[in-house]
Parts: C-alpha cells; structure tokens; sequence
C-alpha cells in the first residue's frame, strides 16, 4: 500500500484517496498500516425509537374541536416559567448531588451509591410536595373550581407552605408548584363556566388529586435528567409532544427543565378535560410507568469507554496504531451525543466508525505508550499545576493519555454532526475530519507538540489545555475547565454591553451585588460542557457556589471580558456539549444564592377572543431602593431615562424569543421578525406610558420599594383588538400595576 494513500470503505465500493491527512503535530508521524477494520457495536437506536410518546393515542388523535381548545386554554394557564426554572433548578441540584456524592465514594460501588444519595434527596422532596398538595386536596375536596375565589386559593397554598419544614434548595420548587395549583384551580374554574367536562365530577379536590399523583413521576423524570438515564422513550423534548399535538415547534429548544415542565403540564391538562374516569386513570398510570428509569445510562457508559481507551493508550507499545480500540471508542461518543444518535441514521453509524476509525488511530499513533504520555502529561501539567492541582495526579501519564481521548471525542462529535450527503462523499469526509482533528488538538494539547504554523489556536499565539473535570480516583468527569485564567479589568461600559443569563447586563448584575467603584477586577475561569453535563455539575465541583454564577460564553462576551473572541460560541439557547460557560472570580467567598430569575416575565393570553400581553418588568432589591430615592428628589428625568434604559434591554433581549415560544405553546405560530416588531412596539408603548404615569405611580411605586419583600414587580397589560393586530404589532395602550416583590399574575 502507498504511505501516502488511505482507504475507506463507501458503500460497496473501495475508493483511493490521494493524500494521507495532514497531521497538526510538530513532528510527523509514521504513515498507517494495512489491516483490518475491527467490527462496530450494536446497532443505533432509531429515531422512531427514542419519539415514542407515553401519551394515549386516543385522546392525542382525537380531534374534537372543544377538546382542543379547552386542552390549550388549560395549558396556557398552567404555564409558568418560574416553574420552569425550579424544576430546572432541581435538576442542576440533583446532578451535583450525585456528582460530589460520586467524587466521594470513589469505588466500584460508586455509582449505585451515588445514585441512593441523590434519591434520597428528592425523595424528601417528594414527601413535600406530596404533603402540599394532600392539604389542598382535602382543604377543597367538595368544592367546585368555580365556587372558590383566587384569594382563597392563593391563601390555602400559603398556609400549606408555612406548614413544610423544607431544604432551602428545594425551597423555590415548592412555592412554584403551589402557584401552579392555584393556576391549575383557576384554569379548570374558567372551563367549568364554558361547560367544559372535567375529571372527578367537577369538583376540585379530585382535581388537586390528580395534580398530586402526576407531581411524584414527573420529579422521577427530574433525577433520570440528572443522570442521564431518561428511558428510551423519552428521550424526547417537549417539541416532540408539540409535534404530537399539532403545535409548532420551536425555533430554540427549551431547557431540559423547560421541557420536563411543558410535559408536565400537557399531562396535566389533558387528564384534566376529560370527564371519563377510566381514561384520565389511564392517563397516570402511562404517565407514571414511563417515569421509571432505563437500564444504563450513555454518558455513564462515554466514562467507562473514556477510561479504557485512555489506558489502552499509555499502556500500548510506543507508535501502536490502535485501530480497534478506537473504533469501539466511537459508538460510545455517539450513543452520548443525541444529535449524532438521530441524524447519522442516513449514512449508517457502521459506515462512518469503519471510515474514521484507522484515520484517527493513525494521527495520534505518535503519541501512544507510557512514555509519550508522560511527556503529554508533564506539559499539560505545568500549564495547569495552580489551578487544577494537577500535581496530585495518581497516575500522571493518564493526564495525556486523556487529553488525547479528548481530542478523539471531539472530532468524532464533529463529524458525526455531518450531514449524511457529507459524510457520504470520502473526500468532503475526509477533509472535514483532517480539520476538526487539527481544531480538537488545539484545544486540548499543549503547544510544545503542535505545529507553530497552526491556525487552529483559539488564543492568540499559544494553545489552550482544556482538562477533564473534576479529578479524582472515579475518572467521572462531567466537564471541561481550561487551565488558563484570565485576568480581567472590567469597565462599566464592557459590563453594560455584556448580556448575562438572566437577560440583563453584566453592570446591573454587580451592581446588584453591592459592587460601587468601577473597573472591576477579578479572575474569569473558562469551562466547557461534556455529554450530560448540567450546570449543578460545575457548581457542586467548583466549591458549592450557585449556577447563577455561570454565564454563557458567547462570542461577544469572550471579546469583550477576555480579548480572545475564538474562545467564546455562539449562543445557542439549548443544553448539550460543546457550550462554554465563565465564572468571575472576585475575591469574595460569598454564601450560596438563588438563581438568578429573568428580569422580565412575559405571560402571553390567545385562547381569548381578545389576546392580552403582559410583561412583569422586575426591579432589584437595589432597583426598588434607587427607585424610591429618586422619586423622593422629584428626580423624575433620571428614574425615566433609568426606566427606558431597563425596558429597551428587555424588549431586545428576552421579549421576542418569549412572544414566540408562549404563542408556539397554544398553537400559534408567530415568526421572529413578527415578535421581533411586535416587542419594539411594546417597548416604545411601555416607556410612553411610564413617562405619562410616573408622577400618579408615585406613591404605589414609594410603598413597594420600602415594603420588605424582595424587590418590586411592574405591570405592563396589553391588549389587542384580535390575533391579527397581536401578528401586525398594534398594541392598546397598556394598564399599569405595581405589586411588590415578585408578581405573578
């Protein structure tokens, strides 16, 4: 054979490629040998076999009109992204539970042991929660929806909360689904007075019963998320039950919590407008069912194949092509990436392992057996000794071996992404992998073995080393972390200009943490997502701070916070690997936080003849006190330049992907450009009114602010002719509300 050929397999036939793939390596490495492909795992799951919903076909199917206006109407009200937040709080919780319990034990016991102490947790979760609903249940049990007032509502669920003696993690769960009964209340009151049929004789008790048998799988489905070990069939996000129900799907795919509660609350409100028992009974039971857990988990079973290959490599015979071992390397790293898991189908999972595998083997052949390793190793090593104390490694030719599992893992995910008509062709593939391996090396290899010509380098002039995290004995890694930190001086106009994950700035965040003197300086830490890895796993690992101290690292943010623009990516507005998170690092050890919620909640209103918008703007602790104050000097031009300036970032950053969605969740499909419009209208409506108002306003905005609840809550009803003037952006003029503290209404 030629050194410098290559082949690969392609359907029945056997193509010669003329080039061998350029390595980025500094010294060349031995062209490959003749053999054999080695065979490939089983067969990938099918996409139909991962869609399979858990709902009954009957009612999904059936159509009847009154049905589905009543199952939307129900829906609409029961959404409520606070309740999305919690639910997604709880899996970040009970991921890094599991994580640090895992990091803990650090035997082969591990993971069933880790598994019983994040069980434990929610367990006790789930005896709250069931305790809360058990008391509105029987508080209500011969009442009709429509015979009990909002007040009584609202008040029940209170006097059920100050009864539950819970963990302060799991604090902001049970208050959002004692809201999410009261709204459930409100829904079925609605329908009832349509004549609408409901389940349990119209009475509410029955109601809240069937709320309370649905609340223990869906914290099931919370865990199995946490652990990457949501059965098969459903492995699915709520866009598939949308699908399911003839509803648009999304343009971005919601968070895993997101997407846990959108099910929730489908389930809910289908079991809930039926008036056939048998049916409804049904309908929990299929729900419950499918919350039990599958066997295995795909990114427990990436650690294990992580680890083999990793001991393969420092153990192997120096300049050892290890073909076989990276072919069976391969389907790991996909059955982990569910974005490879359903779009490889087309090609054949088979064809492209027996294509890539020898390629990949022979570009890091010079760096297989101990000695390599160590030699890998002691560079990454003195790179990131400080930070990652690195030099208690147990085994420290293990480190490089790693850092070439890891390159291998990226490029596979790389070409696996591929569309199947690329994949396909031998040489578009062929190129594309000689280009991500070349990126993949960059990241994760130091670079005293690269070549100095190398464009593929994230930061200017040297390479980046991004090591697997966290360390220790059970090598179960949940994330990357890169070994640079980077120091940073932040102005206030680099702090207003950077968006942070709760949709405002940078500079409103600092300031909200009692930051007063200007530039900031700190420490920014860099991290990088894996297969399964959820925001608790870098919290827990990272010395118990919150997750709402991780922010996304898109693009911009990595130019302005840290002049390297390559580190950052862009936003992608949906969990998976491959997503860069920075934390700053002030100096301060502050106590663990609630997340961070959205600056503005937008509650969108469509089953009515009549849409209505209305937009929560939230103020701050600090907001609601520098509001007072301002309003105490008559100060009236700064507190509506202040207000204009918190209301352009809501319009422009979270109204129009929260217009979209809420519409897409009723069945209505509005395009980006029209909610896009649609929030600039809101917006120039929103600051008009606030200007007009501001001196009416004053003395309800003067008692919020000083009231002891947490922050102040304002208002902004809209309404809209019809659907139509909703599409074209012509708002009425809003009515405006101030409630302190967070308001849901």
């Amino acid at each position: 054979m030629d050194p410098h050929s290559n082949v690969i397999e392609a359907g029945t036939t056997t193509e010669v490629m003329s080039s061998a793939l350029a390595s980025p390596f500094a010294a060349g490495l031995r062209p490959m040998a003749a053999g054999e492909y080695g065979p490939s795992e089983e067969a990938m799951p099918r996409p139909a076999e991962m869609l399979a919903t858990p709902f009954a076909e009957g009612l999904l199917d059936a159509g009847r009109p009154e049905s589905d206006t009543a199952l939307q109407a129900l829906a609409e009200e029961l959404a409520d992204e606070e309740f999305d937040e919690a639910v997604q709080a709880l899996v970040d919780e009970a991921a890094g539970r599991h994580l640090t319990a895992a990091q803990t034990w650090g035997a082969e016991t591990t993971e069933q042991l880790a598994d019983t102490e994040a069980e434990s947790w929610l367990s006790g979760l789930a005896a709250e929660a069931d305790a809360l609903l058990a008391h509105l249940e029987q508080r209500f049990t011969d009442r009709t929806p429509e015979s009990v007032t909002e007040d009584e509502l609202t008040n029940a669920a209170a006097e059920a909360l100050s009864e539950r003696s819970s963990m302060p993690e799991s604090e902001d769960f049970l208050k959002a689904l004692a809201r999410k009964a009261v709204s459930f209340a409100k829904g079925a009151a609605k329908l009832a007075k349509r004549g609408v049929a409901l389940v349990g004789r119209q009475l509410l008790g029955p109601l809240f019963g069937i709320l309370r048998r649905l609340v223990q799988p869906l914290l099931r489905r919370v865990l199995s998320v946490a652990l990457d070990k949501l059965p098969a069939n459903l492995r699915q996000d709520a866009t598939t039950l949308a699908g399911k129900l003839g509803i648009p799907v999304p343009a971005t795919a919601p968070s895993a919590g997101a997407a846990l509660a959108e099910m929730f609350d489908h389930q809910l409100a289908q079991t809930a407008v039926t008036d056939n028992q048998a049916l409804a009974d049904n309908l929990v039971a299929e729900w419950e069912d499918a919350a039990e857990e599958a066997d295995g988990s795909p990114v427990v079973r990436l650690d294990g194949a992580r680890a083999e290959l990793a001991d393969q490599i420092s153990q192997a015979e120096p300049g050892s092509v290890l073909t076989s071992q990276v072919e069976r390397f391969i389907p790991a790293v996909m059955a982990a990436l569910p974005l490879i898991r359903t779009g490889i189908g087309a090609l054949g999972r088979d064809r492209v392992v027996t294509a890539i595998a020898t390629p990949l083997a022979q570009l890091i052949s010079g760096y297989v057996g101990q000695d390599a390793s160590r030699a890998l190793a002691r560079a990454i090593a003195d790179k990131g000794l400080r930070l990652l104390r690195l030099e208690a490694e147990a085994d420290p030719a293990g480190l490089g071996a790693e850092a070439l599992v890891s390159t291998l893992e990226d490029t596979i995910g790389a070409v696996g992404r591929l569309p199947g008509e690329s994949a396909a062709e031998p040489l578009r593939l062929r190129a594309e992998l000689q280009e991500a391996f070349a990126e993949a090396a960059a990241r994760h290899l130091p670079g005293e073995v690269l070549r100095a010509d190398l464009a593929e380098l994230e930061v200017d002039g040297e390479s980046t080393v991004w090591v697997l995290m966290p360390r220790g004995p059970a090598r179960r890694y949940r994330y990357r972390k890169c070994a640079r930190v980077f120091p940073a001086r932040i102005t206030r106009n680099v702090a207003r200009t950077i968006v942070v994950g709760d949709h405002g700035t940078l500079e409103q965040r600092l300031l909200d943490e009692g930051e007063t003197r200007w530039p900031v300086e700190g420490e920014v830490h860099v991290y990088e997502t894996l297969p399964g890895t959820h925001l608790g796993h870098l919290a827990a690992a990272e010395g118990q701070v919150d997750t709402s101290e991780f922010d996304e690292l898109t693009v911009p943010a990595a130019a302005l916070l840290l002049g390297q623009p390559r580190l950052g990516r862009p936003a992608s507005g949906a969990a998976g690997s491959g997503r860069r998170y920075y934390r700053l690092d002030r100096g301060r050890r502050r106590a663990r936080r609630r997340r961070h919620l959205p600056r503005a909640l937008v509650v969108l209103a469509l089953t009515g003849s009549q849409p209505v918008l209305r937009v929560h703007l939230r103020l701050s602790e600090r907001g609601a006190h520098r509001v007072g104050e301002l309003l105490a000097q008559h100060a009236d031009v700064k507190l509506v330049a202040d207000f204009r300036k918190l209301i352009t970032g809501v319009v422009t950053r979270s109204l129009p992907a929260s217009v979209v969605r809420q519409a897409q969740r009723t069945g209505v499909a509005v395009s980006p450009a029209q909610a896009s419009a649609l929030a600039a209208a809101v917006g120039e409506q929103m600051v008009t009114a606030i200007s007009a108002q501001i001196r009416t306003l004053a003395p309800t905005l003067a008692t919020a602010a000083s009231d002891p609840a947490d922050g102040v809550t304002i208002t902004f009803e809209f309404g809209f002719a019809d659907r139509e003037a909703l599409l074209a952006g012509r708002p009425n003029a809003p009515v405006i509300s101030v409630h302190p503290g967070r308001h849901h209404g």
